[in-house]
């Protein structure tokens, strides 16, 4: 098996294990992944509307409403009227949704850095340079599926 073969290997069989490894850190929280991306939205976002959840999450008005019920209902965000526009309605993630996002984040990546020092520094730099062009790969991926 070349190198190419042995890395599409390795990373069909690290996906689901990150998935898996979401569901359990999830589940042990009730909460779903769809949830979860919500509230990852709104961290660095702050106080945002219903509608820009909906757009960023690329899913419907109706299925953002059935998540933030849930989110509301575990105290994770809130909603807040708009000072202006009455029909609009602000989401705000609270204390409890912000430790969430940052306990899960956390986990997720002392996984990942416990495999990183098991690296040299050389090894580090191309490591980082790989996940740069990953990510990169992503958003030029994301840019031509948007048009």
């Amino acid at each position: 098996m070349n190198g190419r073969d042995a890395f599409v290997a390795s990373f069909r069989e690290l996906q689901p294990k990150f998935s898996r490894m979401y569901a359990q850190m999830l589940g042990r929280l009730d909460l779903t992944l769809p949830q979860y991306n919500l509230l990852y939205q709104l961290l660095p976002l702050g106080t945002v509307s219903m509608s820009e959840i909906s757009e960023r999450l690329e899913i419907t008005k109706p299925a953002v409403t059935n998540l933030v019920d849930r989110l509301e209902e575990k105290k994770f965000l809130r909603r807040i009227p708009h000072t202006k526009d009455r029909r609009v309605i602000l989401l705000e993630i609270l204390a409890k949704g912000k430790k969430v996002i940052t306990d899960i984040q956390g986990q997720s990546l002392a996984i990942i850095l416990n495999a990183y020092d098991r690296f040299n520094a050389s090894e580090h730099e191309t490591i980082s340079r790989f996940y740069t062009a990953v990510s990169k790969s992503m958003d030029d991926y994301s840019l031509r599926s948007n048009k």
